[in-house]
């Protein structure tokens, strides 16, 4: 067990996280593929289902054949309104008669003679979605189900799997049905729809015929009643005429004609009194010379003309004869008799106008006497005409309402002819031609994704649990040794295919490269190399895992150390590390090598039993032998290894390299008893500060040391 705990600061980092899912790649692909089985295996043993859907409009324009109400009035189709036709469309008693109609009890799909009630699944649909849980059965067996039974159990499946809804916002109401045959399926749907417009025109029929019968029966009995009140007001007329001789009608128009003749006989007496004054008072005042002005009879009139001729006559003899001329005598009697004449013409005048007024004062009081006996008859008659009046209303009201039944009564006769259903069909269902459940794709799509994200939750919980290195500081906490330097990440894709033979190494290491690279890998082998060693130096690079950089840290420390002119030798005891091929014989223990480059050679070892050997012929020909190294914990003879060498480098990788294998690593080593002279950080995405105590140790090389040569 490692005898360092790993510290960790708050807070968790992005590159943290997708490295730990890198490196617990497997499980995240081992869960995806279980979940992929899983589901794959579950979907072949699911039966398919298919939809079949049928669309119903209500309709919300009204047809009139007639323009006559009718006794079931059309629907004022409103939201709730389709709310309730929706309850109609999954009514027990709607889907009992299409399962009748369709003969579904016997339908092996639907028998529940043939199963053994609802599986699991649809157990657990029924808690999940609070459906209508099945009808119990009494605790029968399933093959003793009563025919009721069974049919109550077929309603139940096929409202468990019909769903009846509004499309939108129009009025359009979808049904759809489940079945695993496509046929039954739309057969069931298409049954539904003209049930339930069936039943409409039904439900109006039955309607109409109902008020048919109401209103016949109701015309009878108000025709008789009518016939009644209509006998009652002409009994009363008649008994009125009889009794009182007339009616209150004839009695007003009397009136009427009295009261006119009653005013033209005050204005005639009125008139007469007039004149009659007037003529007396001209008697009194002027005598019977100022009463003829106002008296205008034919008499008067015709005795002026014959006086006027008289006095004419006598005027014109008075130029020829004298007064006392016989002719003249003559004249003058005639004269006087006409005056004589008009004098009692005056006052016959007179007595006529009195016996004018005399007629008219008493014509008057004859019409006055008339009005009266009128207005008494009138009375009378009033009194008895409230009663005709009630007579009247009544047989009025009763004639009314006959009529209003009896024309709809005749509305709703037509009626019967024509009935016209709430809702129409405009789009039929049609056998389904492919299974709309189970969805494979999208289910095997869903169990990928669940296996994914069980995996990825996994693979965070593995890294919470067993973090990865993030920082130098945190790597020498763990191993008490310095830092000595950090490599970024270069290359990408282009340094990982040229990887074999190292041409991207050589390339950074360049005298005149300046890259952070090239600067930091000079500043680490500048603390690491002593170019005034007395003896050869060993260095053995190991990491905590394969992939950390170890290789390739071993490739530049040889490669900037051989520039430098030291004889460098490179020994390769990772088989499983490609490196560049090597040519020519091979020794017991090691091959001859190949140069690589002036003063730098790489060998393999072959045999691990004699390592120290080849260690010790190597440290004999070579400056400095730096040992490429598989994780120690992965290879004991490179463990064995480790304890003949002077300083033994660990080699991590941020994100990747998790903190128990390295604090593991470094407790394996000390125990061996290897050195442990430094860590190397390699492949750093990003900039990471040394800790101020391996910075202050650190020193840059300065340019007097590099070679000159690239």
């Amino acid at each position: 067990m490692p005898s360092h705990q790993p510290s960790r600061n708050d807070g968790v980092e992005l590159s943290s996280l997708m490295a730990g899912l890198r490196r617990n790649k497997w499980i995240v692909l081992f869960c995806i593929i279980v979940a992929g089985i899983a589901a794959f295996g579950t979907l072949k043993n699911i039966r398919p289902s298919y939809y079949s859907y049928v669309e119903v409009l209500l309709n919300t324009r009204q047809e009139r054949v007639v323009g006559v109400e009718q006794v079931v009035s059309d629907l004022n189709v409103t939201n709730s309104i389709v709310a309730g036709e929706i309850a109609v469309l999954r009514s027990n008693v709607l889907i009992g008669n299409v399962v009748d109609e369709l003969g579904l009890v016997d339908h092996p799909d639907f028998d529940p003679r043939l199963d053994s009630g609802p599986t699991y699944f649809e157990r657990l649909q029924i808690r999940i979605f609070g459906e209508e849980p099945m009808p119990e059965a009494d605790e029968r067996t399933v093959s003793g189900l009563s025919e009721q039974d069974a049919r109550n159990i077929v309603i139940w499946k096929v409202r468990r799997d019909l769903s009846v809804f509004q499309s939108g916002i129009s009025y359009v109401i979808n049904i759809s049905m489940e079945a695993h045959d496509p046929e039954v399926a739309a057969a069931i749907a298409n049954a539904i729809a003209e049930r339930y417009i069936q039943d409409q025109l039904d439900a109006k029929l039955a309607a109409t015929q109902r008020a048919i019968s109401w209103l016949d029966n109701r015309l009878f009995e108000l025709e008789g009643q009518l016939r009644d009140a209509e006998d009652e007001v002409v009994d009363f007329l008649a008994q009125q005429v009889l009794e009182e001789g007339g009616d209150k009608d004839s009695v007003e128009l009397q009136l009427l004609e009295l009261n006119r003749m009653f005013v033209s006989a005050r204005n005639d007496r009125a008139a007469a009194d007039a004149k009659l004054g007037y003529v007396q008072g001209l008697l009194s005042t002027e005598g019977l010379a100022g009463a003829l002005s106002a008296l205008e009879t034919t008499r008067l009139t015709r005795l002026d003309d014959e006086l006027a001729a008289l006095e004419r006559d006598q005027a014109q003899l008075a130029t020829r004869l004298g007064p006392r001329h016989p002719e003249m005598l003559e004249l003058q009697l005639a004269v006087d008799d006409l005056l004589r004449d008009r004098e009692v013409a005056i006052r016959a005048g007179v007595a006529e106008l009195e016996a004018a007024v005399a007629q008219a004062q008493g014509r008057e009081t004859a019409i006055a006497d008339e009005i009266r006996a009128a207005q008494i008859l009138q009375v009378d008659l009033s009194r008895s005409s409230v009663r005709l009046s009630q007579l009247e209303r009544s047989a009025s009201a009763m004639r009314q309402v006959y009529e209003t039944f009896l024309s709809r009564f005749q509305e709703t006769t037509q009626q019967l002819e024509f009935q016209r259903a709430d809702a129409r069909v405009i789009s039929k269902a049609e056998p389904a031609l492919a299974p709309s459940r189970p969805r494979n794709k999208l289910i095997l799509a869903v169990a990928l994704f669940l296996g994914a994200i069980l995996g990825i939750s996994a693979a965070l919980i593995r890294s919470m649990v067993d973090p990865a290195l993030t920082s130098a500081a945190e790597m020498e906490d763990l191993i008490e040794v310095p830092v000595v330097g950090v490599l970024p990440e270069i290359g990408g894709w282009w340094a990982r295919l040229s990887r074999k033979n190292w041409s991207w190494l050589k390339k950074e290491l360049l005298k005149y490269s300046r890259s952070r690279y090239a600067q930091n890998f000079r500043l680490i082998q500048s603390n690491l190399i002593k170019n005034e060693a007395s003896s050869s130096e060993t260095f053995l690079i190991t990491s905590t895992e394969k992939g950390a950089g170890a290789s390739t840290f071993a490739q530049g420390l040889a490669r900037l150390t051989a520039s430098a002119g030291s004889r460098v030798a490179i020994l390769d005891i990772n088989p499983r590390q490609n490196t560049k091929p090597m040519n020519g014989p091979r020794m017991k223990t090691i091959d001859f090598g190949t140069n690589i480059e002036p003063n730098l050679v790489v060998f393999e070892l072959l045999d691990f039993s004699n390592g120290k050997a080849a260690l010790d012929l190597l440290i004999e020909e070579f400056d400095y032998v730096i040992i490429d190294s598989p994780p120690v914990t992965d290879a004991p003879h490179a463990l064995a290894l480790a304890t003949h060498v002077q300083s033994v480098i660990l080699v991590s990788k941020p994100h990747r390299s998790r903190l128990y294998s390295i604090a593991y690593t470094s407790d394996i080593l000390r125990q061996s008893g290897a050195h442990i002279a430094g860590a190397v950080i390699s492949h750093s995405s990003k900039t990471m500060t040394l800790p101020s105590r391996s910075s202050e140790a650190l020193k840059p090389p300065s340019k007097l040391e590099w070679p000159i040569h690239g």
